[in-house]
């Protein structure tokens, strides 16, 4: 989930209302890699996060990782329950998500345009982000229950992107 917030994040700084626009320009300036560059991202977002919430049985996701400690005993039942309706509030964005993963991504439809996956899955990027933090507390409760040091999300990745497009916007106006 950590790598998933931050392709998220990344995305997020190239193509959100409020950053788009100041970066425009030099984005245009770079326009084959920015052409593509903030899609990598999103599409990374995208397989990355969906994944987490994975409804097959043969793959390691968060609820089978819940289910699985319990059965174990490693969870107590307030963890598990915890654990549990995190998941559940989580599942109807994983759905939203999971609908651009397999027909935009994944497994392109040929019968559905690209606009109207977007459509039909009706996600916002701030409910991309909450589900970023659903599973950030998921995994941070499946770890204080194995006695690990929680996860925590940084900013490093888009101060870093941020520190690109001011050195490229720098290069730009004085060359």
């Amino acid at each position: 989930m950590l790598r998933s917030r931050i392709f998220f994040d990344i995305w997020f700084y190239f193509e959100g209302a409020d950053t788009r626009p100041h970066l425009l320009d030099t984005m245009n300036e770079f326009s084959e890699f920015f052409r593509f560059a903030p899609h990598a991202h999103f599409v990374a977002f995208v397989v990355s996060v969906a994944a987490l919430f994975e409804k097959r049985r043969d793959t390691i996701t968060l609820p089978a990782l819940s289910r699985e400690m319990a059965r174990a005993g490693m969870l107590s039942p307030q963890a598990y329950s915890e654990v549990e309706a995190l998941i559940s509030h989580a599942e109807p964005l994983a759905g939203k998500v999971t609908i651009l993963r397999h027909n935009a991504f994944a497994h392109r439809s040929a019968r559905i345009s690209y606009d109207d996956i977007f459509k039909a899955a009706a996600i916002t990027p701030a409910q991309m982000r909450e589900l970023t933090e659903i599973a950030l507390k998921v995994a941070n409760a499946l770890l204080r229950a194995r006695g690990h040091q929680e996860q925590f999300f940084n900013e490093l990745a888009r101060e870093d992107a941020e520190t690109m497009m001011r050195v490229l916007q720098s290069a730009t106006h004085n060359g």
